[in-house]
């Protein structure tokens, strides 16, 4: 977290981490119009509009005493050739979405980005908070909740949100429960009930 006492802000960085096409950019892309801030989203894209980098851009919210919350949020690329940056991206994280593609043949793809998240943030000083989005619930034979809390070993503890991106379906519920994780764990707001 970020805190700049001059200008009365706070920034917390949120990054979207999954498997290429998983719906990251999508979820993104809604979240950042849902909050009227779609002009503040820049991609890093290659020729055919695949993320190259990252997505990034910053969704601000008002606090009392005029203090503003800057969530920057960041979309690393699933694509294995761009891999080295993900690295890049997840520095100073103060928060996760893991964007799990739904399809049954993509389970293995799933928990290899899994384990590599996991690998990137083992040495953090703190925990960081953690959501999982199960994206594209609408396909036929989408996996369930449970077979991708088992696949990917997840503890009771890490929130799974059976999501459809591209509707925004259960992608401002993830979102919110973690910026607010992301500003409990920096000791600003009281737990969740």
């Amino acid at each position: 977290m970020i805190i700049d006492y001059g200008n009365r802000t706070l920034g917390v960085k949120l990054v979207f981490f999954g498997p290429a096409m998983g719906g990251k950019t999508t979820a993104i892309r809604w979240l950042f119009a849902r909050f009227g801030c779609t002009d503040r989203l820049m991609s890093v894209e290659n020729t055919v509009g695949r993320t190259m980098f990252c997505d990034f851009g910053t969704i601000p919210f008002s606090l009392t005493n005029n203090w503003i919350v800057n969530a920057h949020v960041w979309s690393a690329t699933g694509q294995d050739f761009y891999r080295s940056t993900r690295e890049v991206v997840l520095v100073g994280a103060d928060g996760i979405v893991f964007v799990a593609d739904s399809q049954e043949r993509l389970l293995n793809e799933n928990v290899a980005s899994w384990n590599e998240l996991m690998t990137s943030i083992a040495e953090e000083e703190h925990p960081l908070p953690v959501v999982v989005c199960l994206n594209k619930q609408d396909l036929p034979e989408a996996v369930s909740e449970e077979k991708i809390r088992c696949a990917l070993r997840l503890p009771s503890s890490i929130p799974v949100f059976r999501s459809i991106a591209k509707e925004g379906f259960n992608i401002m519920e993830a979102f919110y429960i973690l910026f607010r994780e992301a500003l409990r764990a920096s000791v600003l707001i009281p737990p969740l009930a």
